[in-house]
């Protein structure tokens, strides 16, 4: 029997693993250290024949999730192979518990000799005191080990994102990573271009769909198979041809995302720990927001314009490329309801004509209908009026020092602030103050609860108050010089002639239409505008003054 025992040979398997999320930067830990270790450990065992070599680069030691440990498995569910070789147990895996339940269940259950050759650990040889403590000991210290590095990992990106480095394998689709700095995103100017044709399109009223479809019949290259083009080694969930097109799903990324604005927006998503490798959504307040982090594609009231634009009622008229002029803005000034477009013939015409939606589903509003032309003519006459409006006052505001106003509002806002945060101080101490009361017999149960509730509801419309106020004086301060933006937006129309979609998405809110065929027009920055003028009125009653 012993006989037997010194001469079975045994099909060895030498596991390899390297990953650089568990610090293993040692020479020793390379792949080729490893391999060249486990062969020489073999020279010197006649009983052991290599049969594989399995290798996980790049994973993680914190689970079993790897390819090639997978691929040993079945290797010996098979047969194939009786012997595992690891440099040492830290090469195996760092999870405590499911180390120890291949070293100490699985694999005497499946006849497998386990050996960690730097461990001095040879499940052939038997178990004896010191490896039923130290074996166990080790795995806990590697475990404990791997959670510390994750830590540290975790911090070190995290504190990347929030200082606005880019920590992304690849750069999104029109930009590249900076040769000079890895975190840093610069402008790849064929990919830009494309981008901003995607926004120019739907700004014009394209779909998506229609946006996709004309990048597939110009031959343009989806950001996949771009990245594939420049060598990247690039893989994603979302490919399903052999060749990847543009996809509704794919213009729509790039629709909605911010970071052509010049802001990065990382940290949305995380693992709950170092052993779970599902990804969960975290609170929008936890995401790392850094603005200005690298050059724009898109400028941000475009942007804003398209969301706009992307949440609006987008259905198009049967055979029609792009989106009806003032498709999900027009809405019924008596109910609210939306207005939709109906034709009626007329002997060899058509007619189109708005009508409310709640009249046409169940007549519960009245019957008062309008025609799109009409509805055209008097949307750009009253754009027309707003604009010179709007020119106006930009022009008086660069001719008026409003700055001392400001100071003064700012100023008298803080004082009422600071007013209001006294008052909540105050608050806050008897609220503490009633537990010690309570305690010393200076009042009942009831009266603590009774005035808990009552200092606790205070202290809340207390905070509402400040961060009311808190926002008065933010929009005094910021409204100082803002003005030019987004009433530039409007001075670029100023000669307008025609409606386009790309004008009524960026300049109009909504339209309303009344029973007595009276049309509202609500424009974008409505707020801005009243500010402002209401600024200038003070402003010049002052001077008067």
């Amino acid at each position: 029997m012993q006989n037997s025992k010194e001469t079975k040979i045994w099909n060895a398997t030498l596991y390899l693993r390297l990953s650089r999320d568990d610090g293993d930067k040692e020479e020793s830990n390379s792949i080729i250290g490893q391999r060249e270790l486990l062969r020489n450990f073999i020279r010197t065992r006649p009983e052991l024949r290599e049969y594989a070599v399995r290798i996980d680069d790049g994973f993680t030691g914190s689970n079993f999730e790897r390819p090639s440990f997978k691929k040993m498995l079945e290797d010996v569910k098979a047969g194939r192979t009786n012997c595992i070789i690891v440099k040492d147990l830290s090469r195996f895996g760092r999870n405590y518990l499911d180390a120890g339940e291949y070293i100490e269940k699985i694999f005497p259950f499946l006849g497998v000799r386990f050996i960690a050759v730097n461990d001095n650990y040879d499940s052939f040889g038997g178990k004896n005191a010191s490896d039923e403590l130290i074996i166990p000991f080790k795995n806990l210290i590697n475990e404990a080990y791997c959670r510390d590095i994750s830590v540290k990992v975790r911090t070190q990106l995290e504190v990347k994102r929030k200082s606005g480095q880019y920590i992304g394998a690849f750069a999104v689709y029109g930009y590249l990573k900076d040769d000079a700095d890895k975190n840093h995103l610069i402008v790849d100017e064929y990919a830009a271009d494309i981008v901003r044709d995607i926004f120019s399109w739907k700004l014009e009223g394209m779909s998506p769909q229609d946006i996709a479809a004309r990048l597939n019949r110009n031959g343009v290259l989806s950001p996949m198979e771009y990245k594939k083009s420049l060598g990247m080694k690039f893989a994603t969930s979302f490919k399903a041809n052999p060749q990847a097109l543009w996809s509704a799903n794919a213009v729509l990324r790039i629709l909605k995302n911010p970071v052509y604005t010049g802001v990065l927006i990382q940290g949305k998503e995380t693992t709950p720990s170092y052993k779970v490798r599902k990804r969960v959504t975290k609170p929008e307040n936890e995401w790392a927001v850094v603005p200005d982090t690298h050059e724009a594609i898109i400028e941000r009231r475009d942007f804003d314009s398209v969301q706009k634009a992307l949440s609006l009622d987008t259905r198009r008229s049967p055979g029609a490329s792009a989106v009806q002029l003032f498709s999900g803005m027009v809405f019924c000034g008596e109910c609210g309801a939306s207005m939709v477009r109906k034709t009626i013939p007329s002997g060899n015409k058509k007619y189109v004509y708005y009508v409310c939606a709640a009249h046409k589903q169940d007549k519960s509003c009245s019957p008062h209908r309008m025609r799109d032309e009409a509805l055209a003519d008097i949307v750009l006459e009253t754009l027309r009026q707003y604009i010179l409006d709007v020119v106006d006052l930009d022009d008086i505001l660069a001719m008026t020092d409003t700055a001392p106003l400001r100071t003064a509002e700012a100023q008298k806002v803080q004082r009422q602030l600071d007013k209001k945060r006294s008052e909540y101080e105050r608050l806050q101490k008897l609220l503490m103050s009633l537990y010690e009361n309570l305690a010393d017999g200076i009042i009942d149960r009831d009266e603590y609860a009774r005035l808990k509730q009552n200092y606790a509801g205070r202290c809340a419309e207390c905070e509402k108050q400040m961060e009311t106020l808190q926002e008065t004086i933010t929009q005094i301060k910021e409204h100082g010089g803002e003005h030019r933006e987004w009433m530039a937006q409007f001075r670029e129309h100023l000669n307008i002639t025609e409606l386009e979609r790309s004008i009524v998405v960026a300049l109009i809110d909504r339209i309303l239409i009344y029973k007595d065929n009276r049309v509202e027009v609500r424009f974008r920055f409505a707020d801005e505008f009243a500010w402002q003028t209401d600024i200038l009125r003070r402003s010049q009653i002052r001077e008067v003054v």
